[in-house]
């Protein structure tokens, strides 16, 4: 047994690291001190130091060879998180102008206004002789409904008279401009009725739009089928991810049980699918090469699902994370590692977008995958039962308790909070999303046919009621949350670097894993004493 896991030897885990502390160290420390061409340059530099110790082939280089490769992909990082910084934030004026551009989301009542992402493209002053300037950046508009005008739709061209400026709401540390910017969003803006026009409807919209006006019609087929309130959200967001017609009640339901996670698109919706999409296509692994053909049938249709739910973050990783292991069996016969499918997506989603980084969603289900990954396996080993029904009752609890102790220190600081019975509440969410997600795939299939087409919607509402009536009865149970237990970001870092240790230990067996563990822990108690 070795003195560390084997995932933590994988090069790239160790680079993926790497990438994940330039993007967070250069938007947190040095945004507005140092440009992304400047870093760019240091990279560039660091790049060819590498390349000249490389060719001298000299073993005394070795250590400085590896420090200069993870230096490199810090700088690679932190030119990534600063050029995408660059090319979102703009210095709004402050003044009331014209502004024209599309919309790119799919438009929603927020209160008594309608909000949409809109692209805006220029903007010019009505008291100016000079040109429309470009801008080209993405805002969050909300824009009171006009009798007189037609609604908009997403991908619409618009012209609007407000004053757009970046958000300014701060609160227990939480910055919303911040947090927009990280979200691609540049400023927000109010339009009152009148002051904005649909210029003409949308024509070729971008694959990006097309997902979400496709998200929004399944969700109106589901009302079209007759469900509403709880279940129709709990429905949406469950198969498609449209989370907008979420009550605050509802979701207060679910975090109270620990089930809120169901809610958000993940692995867990991408294994039940697999499953099911397997199932269905069994019948084409009597064939020469059906195996190969069945998998990349259900590789496809995933990432058809991932389009439908508006590819977040973690429906995004989870999906990649998938096709990595069909592409690594159709190239190789050997295992593919589940660590090293998770780093590979973790790694190609930060190159692709760095900000995914600071996305709450990509956090825990990043963290989750790992904890069951590392845990798993250690929990259900203490299985101390032969039945096979005990034996899949332990596995659920075994699932569930490494999921939310892998994610504990980013719950406890992003949200406060701590659902008691969240193992009895998992023990029901599993079997019901199995039912749920495999009741809508039928009713979508079986819709032509009247009386089969119907009793599949019928099931779907059915186990969506009965899901949404477990989650009440736990949230009502005595002591069903614990809350207001916020802990700093330290705090959080020390309470992972405690769990990581300990796990460490256990692989390892060595006695300086458990004492810069306790000294992890004490830390972790002084500082939550000091605030």
């Amino acid at each position: 047994m070795g003195t560390i896991p084997p995932f933590m030897a994988y090069p790239l885990f160790r680079l993926t690291i790497c990438l994940a502390a330039g993007i967070f160290l250069s938007d947190t420390l040095l945004a507005g001190y140092v440009s992304w061409a400047e870093m760019a340059v240091a990279f560039g530099i660091s790049v060819g130091l590498l390349f000249f110790f490389y060719r001298m082939s000299a073993y005394r280089f070795r250590m400085l060879f590896g420090i200069l490769c993870g230096v490199s992909f810090m700088l690679l990082g932190g030119t990534l998180a600063l050029k995408s910084r660059s090319e979102i934030i703009f210095h709004w004026d402050g003044r009331k102008q014209i502004y024209s551009g599309i919309v790119e989301s799919v438009p929603y009542f927020k209160g008594k206004t309608m909000r949409a992402e809109v692209f805006v493209a220029s903007v010019c002053n009505p008291g100016d002789t000079l040109k429309s300037r470009s801008v080209n950046r993405s805002v969050l508009l909300y824009w009171i409904p006009d009798s007189l005008s037609a609604s908009l739709q997403c991908g619409d061209s618009v012209c609007f008279y407000a004053r757009i400026a970046r958000a300014d709401f701060r609160e227990a540390g939480f910055d919303y401009a911040e947090y927009l910017m990280r979200k691609g969003i540049a400023g927000t803006a109010v339009v009152y009725a009148g002051d904005w026009r649909k210029v003409h409807n949308g024509e070729g919209l971008t694959f990006r739009q097309k997902a979400a006006v496709w998200q929004r019609q399944i969700t109106d087929v589901y009302g079209g089928w007759g469900f509403g309130g709880d279940t129709l959200a709990v429905v949406s967001a469950l198969t498609v991810g449209d989370t907008h017609e979420l009550t605050p009640e509802l979701k207060a339901v679910y975090n109270a049980s620990g089930a809120s996670h169901v809610l958000s698109l993940s692995g867990l919706h991408v294994g039940i699918l697999v499953g099911l999409l397997t199932g269905m296509l069994y019948p084409l692994r009597r064939f020469r090469a059906g195996k190969k053909l069945s998998s990349c049938l259900v590789m496809g249709m995933l990432w058809i699902f991932a389009v439908m739910s508006g590819l977040s973050p973690s429906m995004v990783r989870a999906v990649v994370m998938f096709s990595l292991y069909i592409v690594a069996s159709l190239i190789t016969k050997e295992r593919f590692s589940g660590f090293l499918a998770l780093t590979l997506a973790a790694f190609l989603m930060l190159l692709y977008q760095p900000f995914y980084l600071f996305d709450v969603s990509f956090q825990l289900s990043f963290v989750a995958v790992l904890a069951l990954l590392c845990l798993y396996p250690v929990f259900s080993g203490w299985c101390p039962f032969r039945a096979r029904a005990l034996r899949y009752v332990w596995n659920m609890l075994a699932l569930s308790f490494a999921a939310q102790l892998g994610t504990l220190p980013f719950v406890l600081h992003y949200f406060g909070t701590f659902p008691t019975y969240f193992l009895l509440a998992n023990l029901v969410v599993s079997p019901l999303s199995v039912c749920i997600l495999g009741s809508a795939l039928a009713a979508f299939v079986l819709y032509p046919v009247p009386v089969l087409g119907a009793w599949a919607a019928k099931a779907l509402g059915f186990f969506t009621g009965l899901l949404n009536g477990a989650m009440e009865w736990v949230q009502q149970l005595a002591g069903s949350q614990i809350t207001s237990v916020y802990i700093s970001a330290f705090q959080a870092l020390m309470m992972c670097l405690c769990l990581c240790l300990l796990y460490v230990y256990w692989h390892g067996r060595k006695a300086s894993h458990i004492i810069v563990g306790l000294l992890a822990l004490i830390l972790f108690l002084l500082a939550g004493i000091i605030v």
